[in-house]
């Protein structure tokens, strides 16, 4: 079984060509990486600290060894929806630095109530761009979205997601 070390691989460009290539962690043959949080099961709160969906799963890339989304199951109380699961990407999701909760600080409930239904195996290019739209910046400008670069804009960043975890590890005096 190989490993995913998570957030520890640099690649170049990935191209979204690759977007039927994105898998489903929990039943690719990888696994996370030693030492790094497994996030399946965990509770996903929005600004306030209200729980609004638990993460499912994850799909990633194999090729590049790099999460992409987390596959949330929104919260039926909240969203008046069952067994309803979306796409977030990312890099809009925050790890908090040391409960077993992940955090959407940059995400309302309009956008995840926009976001399409998550069909495994049914998600193609148009509905990335589709979402990366629902989710981008109230201000930003219209964006042009290369396909040889749709995957460093910052709602993929990696580094967002796992930034606060690892700062509460330096802080306690682990090494990172």
């Amino acid at each position: 079984m190989l490993v995913i070390p998570i957030l520890r691989i640099i690649m170049e460009s990935e191209n979204i060509n690759e977007y039927n290539r994105l898998e489903e962690l929990g039943h690719s043959g990888y696994e996370i990486a030693r030492g790094e949080p497994d996030i399946k099961g965990w509770d996903i709160k929005g600004k306030s600290g209200t729980k609004l969906a638990e993460v499912k799963e994850l799909l990633f890339n194999p090729s590049t060894r790099k999460v992409r989304y987390i596959i949330a199951a929104l919260q039926a109380r909240v969203f008046g929806v069952e067994h309803r699961k979306v796409m977030i990407p990312v890099g809009f999701a925050e790890l908090h630095e040391s409960e077993d909760e992940v955090f959407l600080p940059g995400i309302d409930i309009s956008q995840l109530a926009a976001a399409p239904d998550y069909v495994k195996g049914e998600f193609n290019q148009q509905t990335e761009i589709r979402i990366r739209d629902i989710f981008k910046e109230e201000n930003s400008s219209a964006e042009v979205y290369d396909e040889q670069t749709f995957y460093e804009h910052d709602h993929y960043n990696e580094r967002n997601f796992y930034g606060r975890r690892f700062m509460g590890r330096a802080n306690e005096g682990d090494p990172e």
